[in-house]
């Protein structure tokens, strides 16, 4: 399609791709009925391996468009990586036994073309709205970030949980995912495109004195970003405040009724306090994009800071308390500042090392959800060690809690020094 659309429609679009890659992040919805064939202990590797390959499919669709491969091209080898990774599980993995088939096709497979659509789509997008870089992070990310409680919805709804109330055996609802993912993301290849060299934004065309806008973005290769101070600097925060945001997020369910032991016995009601967690997550991408456009980066970053402490105060003051109403806040307000991190990520690259090597430069800040991903794992090992040396289940939350909140604060002390590129 080289005919050129509203770029609202690329929005559109892209939003959709996103809403289908983001199945990655369903695992532990996904994974439920898999418990009667393989341990939970092993299953959780695979959403290890597919945040792992995730990251390197990102990379790799930077490095295929730096050597000329097109946007459709990426995307329609993502359509093809993403089916058949889910047919593999469903199929090969169902029909054998084997854990080994989920750890590749799930893991590896529709990991690598989740992180090529989600470098495709976002370095295509964004380029049709240089004037509101951080909004539209927001509102791409929101469909990424959303993914999981939708999709998770929609399949815990209809899936054969083997607890004798029947539904879709799970094999099939993986092929029914595969087929849409195939579906939705060759659409992306057909209707996304990168903007040509002639285009401008219809609110930047002329500043008010009937000129063009000069850009304010300084193109800098992956080689150059990465000497700057600014960029290691962004990397550490986003780290601590990934480590924060994937850290409630893993524990949401055992945090809860820890706090609200009282929710054990009510699943359908747990389902819906932890799922407020991914929708303020798709909120708050909308959100803080917008933030970034309007009150800049450093605000931004300091104000996502500052409302993890207060949301982990909130999850304090309910363990403390056993209140219910206070439980839902503080997982609204974690789910809102958690949903901050990713578009100011992807505003601050495409802002500050400007749109020419955007497709090469953010998988490199998206590298850090690898450190945080094991720095979540050490959160879960800390709160496990307090608990055999005789700690409560709740005090040992409070300690751990206490310790993100701490690590919250350090970021935004890193924020603080964070400069732009010019000054540096």
């Amino acid at each position: 399609m080289n005919k050129t659309l509203p770029r609202a429609v690329y929005a559109i679009m892209g939003v959709l791709v996103l809403l289908f890659a983001g199945l990655i992040y369903a695992w532990s919805t996904l994974s439920k009925p898999l418990v009667n064939f393989w341990s939970q202990d092993v299953l959780t590797w695979t959403s290890t391996i597919v945040i792992v390959f995730f990251c390197l499919g990102g990379f790799f669709g930077g490095q295929m468009q730096k050597r000329g491969l097109s946007i459709k091209l990426n995307l329609a080898f993502s359509a093809i990586l993403m089916i058949c990774g889910f047919l593999i599980t469903g199929l090969i993995g169902n029909t054998t036994g084997s854990v080994i088939f989920v750890f590749l096709g799930f893991g590896l497979l529709a990991g690598l073309g989740a992180g090529l659509a989600y470098n495709a789509v976002l370095s295509a997008v964004s380029g049709w709205f240089p004037d509101k870089q951080g909004l539209i992070s927001g509102v791409l990310l929101m469909g990424f970030g959303i993914s999981a409680f939708l999709m998770g919805l929609l399949y815990a709804s209809n899936v054969d949980q083997m607890d004798g109330k029947g539904g879709i055996p799970w094999h099939i609802c993986f092929l029914a995912f595969g087929i849409g993912c195939f579906i939705f993301l060759l659409l992306g290849a057909l209707i996304l495109k990168k903007p040509g060299l002639d285009f401008v934004a219809p609110a930047s065309k002329k500043d008010k004195n009937g000129k063009r806008a000069a850009s304010t973005f300084e193109d800098a290769t992956p080689s150059q970003m990465i000497k700057k101070a600014s960029f290691w600097l962004m990397f550490a925060w986003a780290i601590l405040t990934s480590i924060a945001g994937l850290g409630i997020v893993f524990l949401g369910t055992p945090i809860a009724t820890a706090a609200v032991p009282v929710l054990n016995n009510n699943a359908s009601l747990l389902a819906i306090i932890v799922g407020l967690i991914s929708i303020f997550n798709g909120i708050g991408r909308i959100i803080f994009g917008g933030l970034f456009d309007k009150i800049g980066y450093k605000a931004t970053l300091l104000i996502i800071c500052g409302l993890f402490i207060i949301s982990i105060g909130a999850i304090i003051l309910a363990m403390a308390t056993g209140s219910q109403l206070i439980l839902i806040i503080s997982y609204i307000l974690a789910g809102l500042s958690f949903g901050g991190v990713p578009p100011s990520q992807s505003a601050f690259v495409n802002t500050f090392y400007g749109s020419r090597y955007y497709a090469q430069n953010l998988p490199i800040i998206t590298m850090n959800l690898l450190i945080a991903s094991f720095g979540t794992k050490l959160v879960q090992a800390v709160q496990s060690s307090l608990m055999a040396g005789g700690m409560t289940n709740s005090g040992a939350y409070i300690v751990v809690l206490a310790g993100v909140a701490v690590i919250c604060a350090i970021a935004g002390i890193i924020a603080l020094f964070i400069r732009k590129p010019d000054t540096v």
